[in-house]
């Protein structure tokens, strides 16, 4: 038996959401609702992906789908609270990442997803990425010694601010990655933050995050050509260093250098590729692997691959670099309050 799902915010990304849902419908899915303010745009995406039912208000979809067994948040992320709280009392929720606009809110969803009982994922889609599952598979039992994570560009269009500055936008991303390669969390945070005249959020953020024993540099930016983008990420390890592109679909192993004889017995040392992986997209696609995994934690009443404990501690350790790179000074991350949630 299929699920009723609706869909909250239907924008650049949202509309993403309706069409892997409409694909699973007859599978996963029985009816698809839509829900934008916009109601243009609301009736446009209905249309193209066969929703049963479109409504502007999540107010109006609270008091008239009394049967409802998910939604998804796809709205900016100033709105993810107001709307996500709304509905967690009624019916299980996938909020898009970052989980919220601030720690005071993040935690508030926690408490309302324990509180209720209900399944909360968030949208921290790199987790279903390909590139990451190769690049977990290949470091599996290896000691991690640091990572590093880039992420540039492109910018908002237009100054638009509902989806705050670059640390909520594109960090958010990287330090969920790295988190999970550490399996462990930072205990504290060095940043650096650049602002622009006119913008009232970090358009840069550079972040030095500790773990025990070990670090994990990161910098997303959008001080970059309109077109540019660039996301990477690399592990390293005692013997190699394993570094992933996400754009170019590629992974590199790097087993350092060799002794290579040339002519009368003189050695030179060569710098050697071991081998790259190129990584194919042609399994399903990372969103509809995430809605799945969501749908089917729903449907089973288990934990999501990423669930809303998981979106607060992405979104307090942006938080964290965040204030670092207000303050210019280390700040140490304490996680007593996980206890709690737990």
């Amino acid at each position: 038996m299929g699920l009723e799902v609706a869909v909250i915010g239907v924008g650049r990304w949202g509309r993403n959401h309706a069409r892997v849902l409409s694909e699973l419908k007859g599978r996963m899915v029985d009816r698809l609702i839509i829900v934008d303010r916009d109601s243009k745009r609301a009736e446009e995406v209905a249309g193209r992906y066969g929703a049963d039912a479109v409504y502007r208000e999540v107010d109006d979809l609270v008091s008239r789908e009394k049967n409802l067994d998910a939604a998804v948040v796809a709205v900016p992320t100033m709105f993810h609270y107001s709307v996500a709280s709304k509905l967690i009392p009624y019916t299980n929720v996938f909020v898009e990442k970052p989980l919220a606009a601030t720690l005071e809110e993040g935690a508030s969803l926690v408490e309302e997803a324990r509180k209720e009982n209900r399944i909360v994922a968030v949208g921290h889609i790199e987790r279903f990425n390909p590139i990451v599952k190769v690049c977990k598979r290949i470091v599996e039992d290896s000691e991690i010694l640091g990572m590093t994570a880039r992420r540039l560009g492109p910018g908002p269009a237009g100054g638009y601010t509902l989806n705050l500055g670059v640390g909520h936008d594109l960090l958010v991303h990287d330090i969920d990655i790295v988190n999970l390669f550490m399996g462990s969390l930072p205990n504290a945070v060095y940043a650096r933050k650049y602002m622009i005249q006119g913008f009232p959020y970090e358009v840069e953020i550079a972040a030095l995050y500790e773990y025990d024993g070990t670090t994990a540099f990161l910098e997303a930016s959008w001080r970059t050509a309109p077109k540019y983008k660039h996301r990477s990420f690399e592990v390293r390890l005692v013997d190699k260093v394993v570094a992933a592109d996400y754009i170019l679909r590629r992974i590199i192993v790097d087993e350092g250098i060799e002794r290579i004889g040339i002519g009368g017995g003189k050695n030179a040392v060569m710098h050697v590729e071991r081998f790259g992986i190129e990584v194919s997209y042609l399994q399903e696609e990372p969103l509809r692997l995430e809605m799945t995994d969501f749908l089917e934690s729903v449907k089973e009443s288990k934990k999501p691959a990423v669930d809303v404990l998981d979106g607060y501690i992405a979104l307090k350790s942006v938080i964290y670099a965040i204030m670092s790179g207000e303050k210019g000074t280390r700040l140490s991350i304490s996680w007593e309050e996980l206890d709690r949630y737990a």
